[in-house]
């Protein structure tokens, strides 16, 4: 076990490690809430897997949101290798921002919109300059 552990946490292994440990905690956490569901189900005397009355969504779910925050994601994906990371991170943050600072029947007020400018180029830039610069490690 120790001669494993040795080879696995070297040098040319160690960008492995964050994602098999989120990994782990993904299948720890999805295994309790499989027990969870199969103890409230033995209680509650309904079967594990029960599709009646069932809706994947709850009934009037912000559409706008759900469905423009899942757009904006693969727009950002898109973009990441044209704008590359500061610009397009700027952007999207920034539509994010006004997209969840929408009200319904309300047009955008100047503060939020303003804000949201703020929040997008200090958070991009400021992210871009810690790994760019402090750590010296360069983003897409």
């Amino acid at each position: 076990m120790q001669q494993f552990l040795r080879e696995w946490l070297k040098i040319r292994n160690m960008h492995l490690f964050f994602p098999y440990l989120i990994g782990w905690i993904c299948a720890i956490l999805f295994v309790i809430i499989l027990i969870q569901r199969a103890i409230k189900c033995k209680k509650d005397g309904t079967p594990f897997i029960n599709f009646k009355g069932y809706h994947f969504f709850r009934p009037n779910y912000d559409k706008v949101k759900l469905w423009g925050s899942l757009i904006l994601f693969i727009l950002y994906i898109i973009a990441l290798p044209i704008l590359h990371f500061a610009w397009a991170s700027v952007i999207f943050i920034f539509l994010f921002n006004v997209l969840f600072e929408m009200k319904p029947g309300k047009l955008f007020e100047f503060k939020s919109v303003l804000i949201s400018a703020i929040i997008a180029l200090a958070g991009s830039w400021g992210v871009w300059y810690l790994f760019f610069q402090v750590f010296n490690i360069t983003l897409p």
